[in-house]
């Protein structure tokens, strides 16, 4: 191509020229002394604009390695990921929440790093629960039975602060065994949690667990309902899986009589019942609860009771 000139030429197209087309500069210098070449330097480059330089096949490593890195910078940020920290685990999963009585399980993206564990919800993004890996006394599997019935395997994590968490993904094998790598790289000893049978919700529990309650709305036909009950030193507690907040609570004082009896359960036929009859001030109401160990429901909370008032019914 033969060059042009232009005398309306500005820098601005001189420069605009530059970027579209590129210019290729090649130096080739001897220097010597006395008409004897001593140094010889060779030098080459290209200026262009970088769509053009990857047209032409040039700097295309560049492009990749910045692309990638805009990339894992991008997942880091919505992951939650502090700078220079990298997954080593992505799965699926959720956690349970709990406050008292209240217990519910969020799902969301379950990231195990180099330091920590923690659920990330994308949209809209919350960190829905976070640990440092170091902060783990102790790891161990349980079985949680859903509100559908079935058993589903949990992974529970003892923390430094005394508190338990449960965790659940479709893998529990490949979480418990990441985050045991996890641990043997960092030189951490932790103790193996053994299945509980009861599960503590928080320090005052005195027992807790799965119970069906004859539920009797104020309009239509009573039901039976699953649900999560919590025994404390004063207060029993009784909550529907599909609803957030207590929907019984009876306190110690006023339980006077309990009684385990043979009801009629629907579809399930004739089952043994846990009857607690309570009241005040003139008035009574039993409420049924169906359920595993029932008789030791009976005989925790009648300890309960005695312990607030050695002469009471139950």
């Amino acid at each position: 191509m033969e060059p042009e000139r232009g005398s309306q030429a500005t820098l601005g197209d001189l420069l605009e020229r530059v970027l579209d087309k590129g210019i290729v500069l090649k130096l080739d210098l001897v220097i010597g002394v006395a008409g004897i070449p001593l140094i010889g330097i060779s030098l080459q480059g290209a200026i262009a604009a970088i769509e053009t330089m990857l047209e032409y096949g040039m700097m295309e490593g560049w492009d990749a390695d910045s692309r990638a890195y805009a990339i894992r910078e991008t997942q880091r940020r919505e992951l939650g990921l502090q700078p220079g920290e990298h997954a080593v685990l992505e799965l699926y999963g959720s956690h349970q929440h709990t406050r008292g009585i209240f217990r519910i399980w969020r799902p969301g993206r379950l990231i195990l790093t180099e330091r920590r564990l923690l659920l990330v919800r994308p949209s809209p993004r919350e960190v829905l629960f976070e640990t440092p890996v170091s902060a783990i006394a102790g790891i161990g599997r349980g079985v949680h039975k859903s509100v559908g019935g079935s058993d589903r395997e949990i992974v529970s994590l003892a923390l430094a602060d005394g508190s338990l968490a449960t965790l659940y993904t479709s893998q529990p094998g490949l979480l418990e065994a990441g985050l045991r790598e996890r641990f043997q790289r960092l030189g951490q000893a932790v103790a193996e949690i053994p299945p509980a049978s009861v599960e503590r919700l928080d320090p005052d529990a005195v027992a807790a667990g799965q119970l069906w309650h004859h539920w009797v709305p104020r309009t239509g036909p009573a039901v039976w309902k699953s649900g999560w009950a919590l025994l404390t030193g004063t207060e029993f507690t009784w909550r529907p899986d599909v609803a957030h907040g207590a929907a019984l609570q009876l306190p110690v004082t006023e339980i006077w009589g309990l009684d385990i009896a043979r009801r009629e359960l629907g579809v399930l036929g004739e089952r043994d019942v846990l009857v607690i009859t309570s009241g005040s001030d003139g008035r009574r109401a039993e409420a049924l609860f169906a359920g595993e160990r029932i008789d030791v429901w009976k005989a925790a909370i009648r300890r309960a009771a005695l312990a607030i008032d050695g002469d009471g019914d139950a």
